[in-house]
């Protein structure tokens, strides 16, 4: 039997809602069962067939019915366009570390044993991911999912697409010469602080934000909103090099954390990813936050036979340095500027980042230590966890109460000391086989919950971004990982890349007039 897929044009075509032409895909989704849906996508080789949900046709981004199933081990997504076929990409290279969640909705799930989980958010503007605010359906930026009902864990304001590097391997393809202006950026954060309720985290980015004419001004407004947690700034490390420049941060710590770009120790490597060469700037700015006291995260951009055995290396510098509070790991995305070869069936995925960590790194990790971030969907991201103390580092994952932290830690990305110490030391089961943990394990948990502090706690954690060959529409939807389109649109971060950003231009945006335009990395 053929799918019953109806053709749906683009919203311009028919003025209608990208949750109506959804729909219709869901619907012709849910009405076939798995013998059907093999048939439906003609696929002949499979172990298993573990769901059917929505993607996007590589060839021209419009949203296609796709089939998820396994295959020696492998995570495979084949989709079906109208127009351009079928077409095949790999998702994860472990099945291990591939799981479906309780919130899947546009298709059906056949492999309810992959099931993770996670509550539901109760904390959005309006219910069902339908809300409407501020013509956030309209097609402006492209095709986008409405996200003022889901969580915003962080959102990344882009104040310039203007940047001092060049990188072949660059997300937002950043080579403008345009900002954001001061008041409107003062409006689109009021607005959406009113309507999130609150923000965990705030990225500045760009481009490189720190090249905005008025960035200080933008940090200090959010500095002194109280509905900002945290303020994150990602940074090629360029600008921050400079003793003066870093030394500017100091009145913005409590909340600040800078994210900087670090992707290992060898040479080759960072002229592949960055076209320059950023050592010695990056060892610079670790050095010159460490002495000002601003916590770090070291982002680590990774791509197969390029930086991938500099992983542990760069989890070894994250856990050696007591202000870096996070290694940052993700696997390259084909969104933006990649000048590398793209392969959508031989790329790095989630588990291929855990297994070098484990591999690679001097502390010792075990695969039970990594568990799926309990926010949006299992697969947007892993983590493990330590902490540091008494010169002293500890993996304490092992020590957790899962499902207590699980509740505790859905939809936050700050976890007070308070917070941590209750899923610290709960009624601890080994991961595997159930068995009670030992005497000294529970000894161990119980001392940690009374000394741990937030401070003390690192993370290690890998974030597989989604691109056109990878894209699932259940993550999408449940996105909590937010990007501001130019209209002042939290966007799901990987939509926005793979189908939204060529639409969305900055041409109404002033010049970036005092862009610096030199690059002494190079």
């Amino acid at each position: 039997m053929a799918l019953p897929l109806p053709v749906i044009p683009p919203q311009r075509a028919n003025n209608t809602s990208i949750i109506d032409r959804l729909n219709l895909l869901s619907q012709a989704l849910r009405e076939v069962d798995e013998a059907q849906s093999l048939r439906c996508f003609d696929l002949a080789k499979f172990d298993r067939i573990l769901k059917t949900t929505i993607s996007l046709c590589p060839e021209c981004l419009q949203h296609v019915p796709a089939i998820v199933y396994s295959l020696k081990r492998r995570v495979l997504v084949t989709k079906k366009c109208p127009i351009h076929g079928l077409s095949t990409a790999v998702i994860e290279n472990d099945l291990a570390y591939y799981r479906l969640s309780n919130k899947d909705q546009w298709g059906r799930r056949f492999a309810d044993d992959l099931v993770t989980d996670f509550p539901a958010y109760n904390g959005g503007c309006c219910e069902n991911g339908s809300c409407d605010t501020q013509g956030e359906a309209d097609d402006i930026a492209g095709d986008i999912t409405p996200q003022m009902a889901n969580k915003s864990c962080t959102v990344l304001v882009e104040v310039t697409n203007a940047c001092n590097l060049a990188c072949p391997v660059c997300y937002s393809d950043a080579r403008g010469d345009r900002k954001m202006p001061l008041e409107l950026f003062k409006t689109y954060m009021c607005r959406l602080i009113e309507k999130k309720g609150g923000l965990d985290s705030v990225q500045l980015t760009g481009g490189e934000a720190l090249l905005h004419p008025e960035f200080w001004e933008m940090l200090a407004f959010l500095h002194a909103q109280a509905g900002v947690k945290r303020i994150y700034l990602p940074t090629n490390g360029i600008l921050l090099a400079k003793r003066d420049c870093a030394g500017r941060l100091v009145p913005f710590k409590d909340k600040l954390m800078v994210l900087l770009q670090f992707d290992g120790g060898d040479l080759s490597a960072n002229r592949a990813l960055r076209a320059a060469n950023t050592m010695n700037l990056r060892s610079a700015v670790i050095e010159n936050l460490q002495r000002l006291g601003v916590a770090m995260q070291l982002t680590m951009t990774i791509t197969q036979g390029v930086n991938d055995s500099q992983v542990g290396w760069v989890v070894d510098m994250a856990l050696a340095n007591n202000h870096v509070k996070v290694a940052a790991l993700q696997p390259v995305t084909y969104s933006g500027r990649y000048d590398l070869a793209p392969d959508p069936m031989n790329r790095l995925t989630l588990s291929d980042v855990a297994k070098a960590v484990m591999a690679q790194a001097g502390k010792r990790m075990t695969p039970e230590q990594f568990v799926p971030i309990p926010c949006s969907h299992p697969n947007c991201g892993w983590i493990t966890l330590f902490a540091r103390r008494f010169g002293v580092t500890a993996n304490i994952v092992k020590h957790l109460d899962m499902r207590r932290a699980i509740d505790e830690m859905s939809y936050k990305t700050v976890l007070s000391t308070g917070e941590i110490r209750r899923i610290v030391g709960g009624p601890l089961r080994q991961a595997q086989g159930g068995a009670k943990a030992s005497p000294a394990s529970r000894a161990a948990a119980a001392v940690g919950r009374r000394l741990i502090r937030a401070k003390d706690v690192v993370a290690i954690a890998i974030k597989p971004f989604m691109d056109r060959f990878n894209y699932d529409q259940d993550r999408v939807s449940a996105c909590c990982h937010h990007l501001l389109d130019t209209q002042g649109r939290p966007v799901s971060f990987c939509e926005y890349n793979a189908i939204g950003r060529q639409g969305d231009s900055w041409e109404r945006y002033p010049m970036l007039k005092d862009a610096i335009t030199d690059n002494p990395a190079a």
